[in-house]
């Protein structure tokens, strides 16, 4: 028991962990690795954009190239709810039944994957993706080129990803 050492106790989100981990076994066995983190540009978007899955997948989908393929199905997004209680880890292992990634607006991410270096690279290329929307946000936040909805589907059938038909 690593860590629990001189009264240590395991985080007040761990039912959550464990709630998600269940939830996201019963899609991919594989799957066993389950990190939430808390990545700053990422919040800062749950603060400036409506909570919604699609929006929030698409514009992250179309601040670069790799997002669609990482992600192909996109961002969950529960409503904001007091991080550690029983209720934010229901709403987060229900998201995991269709999502990899589930946002907790104004905290942070839960991500899932069949590695460490797996579920780290999900959530390191949502918060990239994040962070891209933010520089252009300080650039003046004019988009003078964009990837289309066409190119994503291209992106899709080239990369052999299904892109959530919900949001594409």
């Amino acid at each position: 028991m690593w860590g629990f050492e001189d009264g240590g106790l395991p985080t007040s989100e761990f039912p959550s962990h464990l709630m998600s981990h269940i939830e996201r076994l019963k899609v991919d066995q594989n799957q066993r690795v389950v990190m939430h983190c808390h990545p700053t540009n990422l919040i800062a978007l749950s603060f400036t954009q409506d909570l919604d899955e699609a929006q929030i997948s698409r514009l992250l989908w179309k601040m670069q190239a790799e997002s669609l393929v990482v992600f192909p199905e996109g961002i969950g997004v529960i409503p904001y709810m007091t991080p550690g209680t029983t209720e934010i880890g229901k709403a987060t292992a229900a998201k995991m039944q269709d999502f990899r990634v589930v946002m907790w607006p104004h905290h942070g991410i839960f991500g899932a994957g069949t590695s460490l270096d797996e579920t780290f690279g999900l959530i390191e290329t949502v918060e990239k993706a994040a962070t891209i929307y933010s520089q252009i946000g300080a650039q003046g936040g004019q988009i003078k080129q964009a990837i289309t909805d066409d190119q994503l589907r291209a992106l899709a059938k080239a990369f052999h990803v299904v892109a959530n038909p919900d949001f594409l």
